[in-house]
């Protein structure tokens, strides 16, 4: 069997793939549609990004909830793995009604979560965007 006889499905997390505009998360901020999980929030709005991905996303943890860095860089960490692994499903959406969609998630929780309450409470939000997005992207 040769190496090109199944399609190898990468789970890499690119530079390109990161939102790092601050111009774009302000607009994100300021007018994006929120959808609200159990420990997460997805501020969403479609744009123009100019990369060739569907999807460019930032993470965030409050100050306020975690003073420590060393807590919240471990946050953001655990739900970049989960988005890391997980992409895919949100890709083929946002790739079928052929638009590109800045997303900030955002960390709502007051605890520390282990990796298995990340990716229970990140898999429900992650199904109401993939709803509220069906709903309104047209």
């Amino acid at each position: 069997m040769n190496r090109g006889d199944f399609p190898v499905i990468r789970h890499t997390f690119r530079k390109p793939e990161r939102l790092v505009s601050r111009k774009i998360i302000e607009q994100l901020i300021a007018k994006g549609r929120s959808v609200q999980g159990n420990a997460f929030r997805i501020v969403w709005s479609v744009h123009a990004l100019g990369v060739p991905f569907p999807v460019q996303i930032a993470f965030s943890v409050p100050k306020r909830n975690f003073r420590s860095a060393v807590d919240r860089n471990r946050i953001k960490r655990l739900m970049r793995e989960y988005y890391r692994q997980n992409k895919e499903e949100i890709y083929s959406l946002v790739k079928g009604k052929d638009l590109q969609v800045a997303l900030l998630l955002v960390y709502t929780g007051k605890t520390i979560p282990g990796y298995q309450d990340v990716v229970q409470k990140m898999s429900q939000t992650l199904k109401h965007f993939v709803e509220d997005f069906q709903k309104h992207s047209g």
